[in-house]
């Protein structure tokens, strides 16, 4: 029987294979007995005294990580000096995370100590320069960053939009929009092209000055200059409107994104959600999270906790309570710690303290536990209404996160627990935990 015209095309093209990635190489047996050892100094001495096939980047750079996680920043600068006797090739990456590191930690001066040991192992890089002008403008020396800028050439640096960025936050920060606006001339004067992150800086700035009108030009000369806002610049301009008490503008401004060709996000509906709960109006925030669903984005947990606190503030737990059923079920959103220790909290005001029981053990089940101060009022609560058993169950936790009862709490605890029919094993706990504390 003759073969079909697919059959030939079968024969001639097989099917294809599924395809499978490739497994990621396994890690360097000398790697992983760096990151085995107990501290940050033995795994130090060990590189050291490594072979030297073995002084390589990756090993000198996981020992510098570990010593910088560990704080441990006076051993970085000897240690790089014996890595440059010993010719270990680092390359920039390294020195751009130790600066990060630095700068996080309220040291500028080893930040730009390290900075300039850069040329003794390889070139700068725009990471490296980026890193110390984000670490400069963290601890407030905006001048000594902005200084940076005219020698980036000799460092073989081309400074960027993102090394503009980094100065107008810390301008805008200090100065405020007035000061930050040179900044933007000087960029435009200097031949670099500004970005939206640039815009939004500017605009951010000028709403929370309350300066509307500059924020709004700002927006048009974002499009003139092929910049196009974003959703990100509509929230911003919309937190302004609602700051100013104007939230029907603000409102009006999120339908109206869609005309100038951006749809709106979850961070614009979270700043009207944030409005509504400020002017007590849960109901407000029901129907925004409502309209979210039928532009098909999905609410998340930020977006429920607005509305739970919203229902807390307003002694509505049991629809609190029911809110945080409705974002598991009906938008599969997963509660944050946050989410359970609002609800907790707005029980406890609310004194509502079975209600705030059965959440605090939701919460738990979900590898979360509340604020000490939430611990205290519940355990307080439940004493004041004979729930001893309860109110030992919560005792326990705390014992066991390692937090302690204050005096009030005890004295309801001991109370409730005099004057109920509690079993041996309750009072020895109740013993137990006072002695302890």
């Amino acid at each position: 029987m003759p073969a079909t015209a697919a059959t030939q095309r079968r024969r001639r093209y097989p099917k294809k294979l599924p395809y499978k990635p490739k497994p990621p190489p396994e890690p360097h047996p000398f790697l992983l007995h760096l990151k085995s050892l107990p501290s940050p100094i033995a795994a130090a001495a060990a590189l050291l005294s490594a072979p030297r096939h073995l002084h390589d980047h990756p090993f000198a750079a996981c020992v510098l990580y570990r010593l910088a996680r560990a704080r441990l920043f006076p051993l970085v600068l000897p240690l790089l000096s014996a890595l440059r006797s010993l010719r270990v090739p680092l390359q920039p990456t390294a020195f751009a995370a130790l600066i990060d590191h630095l700068g996080a930690a309220s040291r500028p001066d080893a930040a730009v100590l390290v900075f300039r040991a850069v040329p003794a192992f390889c070139s700068h890089s725009n990471a490296t320069f980026h890193a110390l002008l984000h670490s400069l403008v963290c601890n407030g020396r905006v001048d000594a960053a902005r200084d940076m800028l005219p020698q980036a050439p000799k460092l073989g640096v081309r400074t960027n939009a993102v090394s503009y960025n980094v100065i107008l936050k810390g301008v805008c920060h200090r100065d405020g929009f007035s000061g930050a606006r040179p900044v933007l001339d000087e960029m435009l004067g200097r031949g670099v092209r500004p970005t939206v992150v640039t815009f939004n800086t500017l605009v951010g700035s000028a709403c929370r000055e309350g300066e509307l009108a500059a924020a709004e030009r700002l927006t048009d000369e974002m499009a003139r200059r092929g910049a196009a806002p974003n959703a990100v610049t509509y929230a911003l301009l919309m937190q302004g409107l609602c700051n100013a008490g104007r939230y029907d503008d603000a409102k009006k401004l999120m339908f109206d994104m869609e005309y100038r060709g951006c749809q709106p996000e979850a961070a614009n509906y979270g700043v009207l959600m944030s409005a509504c709960a400020r002017r007590g109006d849960p109901d407000g925030v029901r129907v925004l999270l409502s309209d979210m669903r039928k532009r098909k984005l999905k609410p998340d947990d930020a977006s429920y906790n607005v509305l739970i606190r919203c229902l807390c503030d307003a002694g509505r737990v049991d629809e609190a309570h029911r809110a945080l059923v409705e974002m598991q079920l009906k938008d599969t959103a997963t509660p944050s710690a946050a989410t359970y220790r609002v609800l907790v909290d707005g029980c406890c005001s609310a004194r509502d303290f079975g209600l705030g029981l059965r959440v605090f053990n939701a919460m738990l089940a979900s590898g979360h536990y509340p604020l000490a101060r939430t611990f205290q009022r519940l355990v307080r609560g439940l004493g004041e209404e004979s729930k001893a058993e309860e109110a030992c169950f919560v005792l326990e936790q705390m014992e066991k996160r390692g937090m302690r009862l204050d005096a009030d709490g005890w004295q309801s605890v001991a109370a409730c627990v005099c004057s109920s029919s509690s079993s041996p094993s309750e009072m020895k706990l109740v013993d137990d935990l006072a002695l302890s504390s």
